[in-house]
């Protein structure tokens, strides 16, 4: 798991380890862009909305075979999805500007193929986004099958 500064650079960094990770084990293109994504949405979340007082907060890659689960975590608020602004209201941006916002909840939900939320005790929020791998070819999908069962684990824990 990555402890981070709550700081825009370390998203960037976030990002490229989640790409390297994908692109070494041959994900398809596809995939490797909808993990960076998320990577940047979700831990872009953090730095908007956490409020955190501990400026920092959490990211784990969890990778299977078949899936990769991204894991954000903070020690902010916490949120309820009934006090949600609608996409494309107005709200705070970086630097004290203001920016219409709202669609980074409707992106994540249509770029994962499961997404959970939980509070997290005594503050904050987990996001758990998961994305299904598909593989440039037969081999490469071999070879990640072969991760999983050279120890008889499901997966390799970026940590």
């Amino acid at each position: 798991m990555l402890e981070l500064p709550e700081d825009l650079a370390y998203i960037r960094i976030t990002r490229v380890l989640g790409r390297a990770l994908l692109e070494h084990l041959q994900a398809e293109t596809r995939d490797i862009d909808d993990v960076e994504t998320l990577i940047g949405e979700l831990c872009s979340n953090v730095l908007r909305h956490a409020q955190s007082n501990a400026g920092r907060f959490q990211v784990a890659l969890e990778y299977h075979s078949d899936v990769v689960i991204i894991m954000v975590k903070d020690q902010g608020e916490g949120f309820s999805f009934q006090d949600v602004p609608p996409a494309g209201s107005a709200r705070a941006d970086f630097g004290g500007g203001e920016r219409l916002g709202g669609f980074g909840m409707q992106l994540i939900c249509g770029l994962s193929d499961h997404l959970a939320f939980h509070r997290t005790d005594p503050h904050g929020t987990t996001v758990c986004a998961e994305k299904k791998l598909h593989y440039r070819s037969e081999h490469a999908a071999a070879a990640a099958a072969m991760l999983n069962k050279a120890d008889g684990q499901a997966h390799v824990t970026l940590e």
